[in-house]
């Protein structure tokens, strides 16, 4: 018996393809498998006209016109070796190319997966004298296997179920007079760390590290808020908790 499957089935597309080269081992295919992709063509801006009875008149749209700007996403699983995040960078990866976020997430369940979204079809992204469009992440190592995992931090007590960690840069855009993208900016680079825990005896607690700590030369990270394991303590379950920490990053240097 032979089962046929449609030409769309599992036809997944790397609209961050450009992120093997960005990472500097260049290794990026043989530890991560692409396993979840999205293009939505980003909507247009709507202005009505309305009559003396506030009936709409006429309409018009407007920031997207061309049909050139798409908000795309993907999610890669890290099925093997070690991925180093300072190999790889969020902003502008390519022209027309931005990755707005990118996100790290580990389970006691599965194995690591990593999620980017952004843009592609852009116009011109302005960097700033001297600097380039892209923000450095922490040198975090994550290892491509099914664990929870430390990501930043270390656990004092208890015992870690997941983590989380997110980076985010911001899409400046600058409008012509018929409101359509001229230009556009990437700004305002930060980073949120997550930890989930279950209570053995003693309260969990954790600890930040160095990495994520201000260096001192005010190039590269600093912690800004931090909190400590928050309990949740449900009847007849063991109790668990959780902690986050935010940080800023660090633009590159041209």
């Amino acid at each position: 018996m032979t089962i046929s499957k449609a030409t769309s089935f599992g036809a997944l597309t790397d609209h961050f393809a450009i992120l093997e080269t960005v990472h500097d081992a260049g290794t990026l295919a043989d530890i991560m498998v692409l396993v979840a992709s999205s293009k939505v063509r980003r909507a247009q801006n709507r202005a009505d006209a309305q009559d003396a009875n506030e009936d709409i008149a006429a309409s018009a749209y407007s920031g997207n016109s061309a049909e050139e700007i798409t908000e795309v996403s993907c999610t890669y699983a890290l099925k093997s070796g070690t991925l180093d995040l300072s190999d790889l960078v969020i902003g502008e990866l390519a022209v027309q190319i931005m990755a707005e976020s990118l996100e790290l997430t580990t389970a006691n369940g599965g194995w690591p997966q990593i999620t980017v979204t952004g843009y592609l079809g852009l116009e011109t992204i302005t960097a700033p004298t001297s600097y380039t469009n892209q923000f450095t992440l922490p040198a975090i190592s994550v290892i491509g296997m099914k664990q929870a995992q430390v990501l930043g931090f270390t656990v004092t007590t208890g015992r870690l179920t997941g983590s989380k960690i997110g980076f985010n840069c911001s899409m400046a855009e600058q409008l012509d007079g018929v409101g359509e993208p001229a230009a556009h900016g990437v700004s305002g680079g930060t980073g949120e760390v997550t930890a989930d825990f279950v209570r053995i005896d003693d309260a969990p607690a954790w600890e930040l590290a160095a990495v994520l700590a201000d260096s001192g030369d005010g190039a590269v990270f600093m912690a800004e808020v931090t909190q400590d394991p928050q309990a949740d303590e449900g009847q007849a379950v063991w109790h668990t908790a959780s902690g986050a920490a935010s940080f800023n990053l660090a633009r590159l240097a041209s």
